[in-house]
Formats: C-alpha cells, sequence, structure tokens
C-alpha cells in the first residue's frame, strides 16, 4: 500500500507551540506506539509537509504568530486530502462550525480528551486503509440500497461503522477523498450518539461527574446499562440510498428521541441541527442537509454527490 501509513499504526504532525501540551502529547503518541513528528509554529508544518506524508496532522490553532484558518488553508493546498485535527480552547458550535467549515477533519478541544483522540485517529487511519484496499475493485457507481442493523451490544464491541457505498463513490470519483472521510466520520458520529445517548439514555454532562472511585458517571452508567437486557438489546438501524445523484444516509435508535419532551414542530426539528453541540456541527458540515424524525430518534443525512465531482 502506498500513502502515508502503510502499517497499522499511524503517523503523526503535531503543530503545538507549548511546551507542556507538547510533552503531554507526545507521552501519550509514545505509549500508544504511534510514529509522530512535533513542530511549534505554522512554518515548520508546511516543511514538515513538504517531505513527508502524514496521516493526520494534530494542530492547534492558537499557535503564537499563526492564523488557524490561514494555516488550515496551507496546509490543504499543499496537500488536498490531508486529515486535520483542530485542537482549540474553545468548544462552542460556532467555533466547531468555522473549521469544519474551512476543511478541518474534527475539532479537538481542550482539556483533550485522549480517548476521544485515539477515536478519531483510529476511524481516520482505518478508513485510508480501507479505501486503499478496496479501491481497485470497483469501476462505476450503480444505485443501491442497504441496511444494517446492531444491537447496543454489539457496537460496544466494533471500534468503527463504514458503508460500502462511499468507497463506490470515492471509486466513481463522485466524491473525494477528504468527502468520504467527512463522511465517515459524520456517520459514525450519528451512530454513536444513537447507541450512547439514544438506546443507552446516556447524559453528556455525567463526563464531567466524577465517582467516590473516581471513574466518571457516563462511563460507569455506559457499563451497567450494556449489561441490563432492556438496553443492550436496543438497536440502531443504519440504512444508505443512492439513486446516482442522492445519497441519503438515516440512523435511527429504539430510545425515546432527544425532542420527547420539547415542541417537535418543524421549526424546532430544524433549529436543533444548529444548536446541539460539537457532533452535529460536524454532522451538519460534513453534509447538504441533516433531517431529525421521531422525536429525534432517527436522523438523516444526505450528500448530493454529482457537484463538481464532490
Amino acid at each position: 500500500m502506498t500513502g502515508p501509513n502503510s502499517a497499522l499504526q499511524p503517523s503523526i504532525l503535531l503543530a503545538d507551540g507549548d511546551d507542556r501540551s507538547r510533552e503531554v502529547f507526545g507521552s501519550f503518541f509514545q505509549k500508544s506506539g504511534w510514529c509522530f513528528d512535533i513542530v511549534t509554529n505554522g512554518e515548520e508544518v508546511c516543511h514538515a509537509l513538504d517531505g513527508k506524508e502524514y496521516d493526520i496532522v494534530i494542530a492547534d490553532v492558537a499557535m503564537p504568530g499563526a492564523d488557524g484558518l490561514v494555516l488550515l488553508a496551507q496546509i490543504l493546498k499543499k496537500k488536498p486530502e490531508q486529515a486535520i485535527i483542530a485542537v482549540s480552547k474553545d468548544n462552542s458550535v460556532e467555533e466547531a462550525l468555522k473549521f469544519f467549515r474551512s476543511g478541518a477533519t474534527d475539532l479537538l478541544p481542550r482539556p483533550i480528551d485522549f480517548s476521544w483522540l485515539e477515536r478519531i485517529v483510529k476511524q481516520v487511519v482505518d478508513g485510508r486503509i480501507q479505501d486503499e484496499r478496496e479501491r481497485q475493485l470497483y469501476n462505476y457507481v450503480t444505485s443501491e440500497r442497504t441496511e444494517m442493523r446492531f444491537t447496543c451490544r454489539q457496537l460496544a464491541q466494533l471500534d468503527t461503522i463504514s458503508l460500502p457505498i462511499l468507497n463506490r463513490l470515492l471509486q466513481g470519483r463522485l466524491i473525494d477523498q477528504v468527502s468520504s472521510l467527512r463522511l465517515r466520520l459524520a456517520i459514525q458520529e450519528a451512530v454513536m450518539n444513537a447507541f450512547e445517548h439514544g438506546n443507552l439514555e446516556l447524559r453528556s454532562e455525567w463526563k464531567e461527574e466524577l465517582l467516590p472511585d473516581s471513574t466518571d458517571r457516563f462511563g460507569a452508567i455506559r457499563k451497567e446499562r450494556l449489561l441490563d437486557p432492556d438496553y443492550a438489546n436496543r438497536t440502531v438501524t443504519i440504512c444508505s440510498w443512492f439513486d446516482g445523484v442522492r445519497l441519503e444516509i438515516s440512523v435511527r435508535d429504539q430510545g425515546r428521541g432527544f425532542l420527547h419532551e420539547r415542541d417537535n414542530s418543524r421549526k424546532s426539528l430544524e433549529k436543533g441541527v444548529v444548536c446541539s453541540g460539537r457532533g452535529l456541527a460536524m454532522i451538519s458540515s460534513a453534509v447538504d442537509e441533516v433531517k431529525f424524525t421521531h422525536n429525534g430518534s432517527e436522523v438523516t443525512l444526505v450528500k448530493y454527490v454529482n457537484r463538481n465531482g464532490a
């Protein structure tokens, strides 16, 4: 396989101007067995990319003397298909949308959630490897419908969910590598929301609540509910349809829906797309339309794939 990384371990370029932050990142990378280089400013990022291929660039958007959006544009001009994780102290939806729309693969807020970073990096690397392996299998794209159904117990054992149609669209040059990657992450985000917040009915704020044994409440209740058949046997259904022009992906859980106690009028559903956090900001930036039905227990992503090949 040719490309940034032919092995299973990712190749990372970290751009961070803070000494302590670089030390913490580097320690985690070493512990994970990842290959990595570290630079301290935007100019060094561009020089590093001239001499080497990386699976992922992780860049602090607040490095001294560097504008995060300008740096992003410089990286993508040099490497249009480069996966980039922007690191920011600003965890607002507006900040996330700003960087997603400028081409970032994901936005990682400080303080760093390294379990989240590990998940994103694995998804990116696995996606690249899978794309390369399957790229030669498809010579044209045909209309297609796929339905997959997983229990919560099964999803807990899977690292990523991949839809074969994305490889067909990539091979047919109807989407590019960056769009394919962003769609993969958007689908994964929707599935994880359905699994954890929909079926297991976990609340995000529980991640900040520590129990007496120093574990977070979110993780503890997640474990409990995966042992409870009433929760563990609930399913997440993923359906995809493609008709040559429009790709539609729906993800539905068996929970009550996040709008079950709210006004679920059309207006409220539309407002939920832009007001429900970083995950939905990432999803909405990867597709052309996002629609919620069944009180929010089903989300449908729509991507038009015949627009200038992307």
